[in-house]
This record gives C-alpha cells, structure tokens and sequence, in this order.
C-alpha cells in the first residue's frame, strides 16, 4: 500500500513540473510575447461588445472595436514641438557680420501735391491817398559858396530807409547879384552824372549849384511807407 502512495505523488510531481516548463520558457520570452500580441491585429475584437463598443475608422486600428476611442487618434507633433527639439539637438552658434550693402534701389515716383494750406491773416491796407498824414520834410545841408573863386557844391536832403521822394526843390539864402548863381542839378537821387556815392532810388533829393557868395540848402517832401513814423 506505501509503494502505491509513493508511486502515485511520484508521477503527480511528474505531471506538476512538467506542465510548468513551458510557462516558465513562454515567461522567460516575454518580446516574444510582445511581438505575436501586436502583430497580430486581429488581437483586438472585429465586433462590437461592451468592453469594445468603438469601431476606429481612422488611426492604425482601422476596422476594429476598441474601448476607447483614444486608440483611434493619429499621434502628431506640432511643428513647434519639432523645432523646440531641433533647436535643442542642434545648438545654434554665433551670429556671423553682416553681408555687404545692396545697390541702392530705382527713385519710386514723386507723389502727389499736398492740399494747401489755410489762407494767411490779411496784412494791414496799403497806401490809396496822399496827404498831410503821409508826407514829412526833411531839410538838407546848408551849403556856402565863399569868395574870390566860383566853385561847384552841392546839399542832400535825405528821406528815412524805405521811403520815396514825393517832391523836392531848394533855397537860396544869399548870393552875389553881379555874378548870380547857377543850378548844374535839382532832382531825387541817384544821379548817374554824380561823383556822389550811390543811395537807393528816390531815397533823397540833390541841388548842385555854381557860383560865389552863395548860401543854399536842399528840401523835400518824402512819402512815408511802413513801418511809419
């Protein structure tokens, strides 16, 4: 009766080792595993259960029920991902000089003509009469013709900066009336036949006299222009 027993848990350990030999080799592959798993697609269900009720129509598992729908998504990188990773893998080094200036470019056309601007203020009215309120005199240089000998002199009556000459003439004081005097020139200036240096046009009035032991001056009546006096 021993010997059964022993006989008997004999063969039971038999059978124990070696239906777990290949669970241990199958155990001991598990790439192997891996591979057959995902090789074979038709690993995930063809049709629809309660654990895999989605049916992917885009993705790598087209066709098939999935319990997800995460499974059927395509798995893209954002260019900006790309980027990040290149500019990471491949360090950007320094900035090189700068290229040499291009020619210079053809003128564009001129543009158009700007609107005009507001008109200015009026400027205050100009001169339409001649009057006492705009004429003055001035009084020139009393000249002396002394004795023996005749001679030539002249007196200048000088109107303010900017002003004209309306009228002119002259006086004699005294004079010999054996010899009387002679007037070469009465008029405004410049004279052209003058030794005189020049002065603006009708800007004074000239008498020129010839004689001896005569005494004269020059007058004139001047236009007053702005600013007035």
């Amino acid at each position: 009766m021993k010997k059964s027993v022993y006989t008997f848990g004999l063969l039971a350990s038999t059978l124990v080792m070696l239906s777990a030999i290949p669970m241990l080799n199958h155990n001991n592959n598990p790439v192997a595993m891996a591979q057959g798993y995902y090789d074979d697609k038709r690993s995930y269900s063809t049709y629809p259960t309660d654990e895999k009720k989605y049916e992917c129509r885009t993705g790598p598992f087209e066709g098939f029920f999935v319990s997800t729908v995460e499974f059927c998504k395509h798995i893209k990188f954002d260019d900006k991902d790309r980027k990040d990773i290149r500019d990471r893998d491949n360090r950007t080094g320094t900035q090189g000089p700068p290229g040499p200036q291009g020619p210079q470019g053809i003128q564009g056309p001129i543009g158009p003509n700007g609107t005009q601007g507001p008109a200015g203020p009026q400027g205050p009215s100009g001169t339409n009469q001649i009057n006492s309120t705009n004429l003055y005199s001035v009084l020139g240089n009393t000249t002396f013709l002394s004795p023996p000998t005749p001679a030539i002199k002249n007196s200048i009556a000088t109107c303010d900066v900017g002003d004209v000459v309306f009228e002119g003439g002259y006086q004699i004081f005294s004079s010999n009336l054996n010899s009387p005097p002679i007037v070469i020139y009465d008029g405004p200036l410049p004279d052209l036949a003058s030794e005189l240096p020049p002065v603006p046009l009708d800007s004074a009035y000239q008498v020129k006299i010839f004689g001896n032991e005569t005494s004269f001056r020059a007058f004139a009546y001047c236009l007053d222009n702005p600013p007035l006096r």
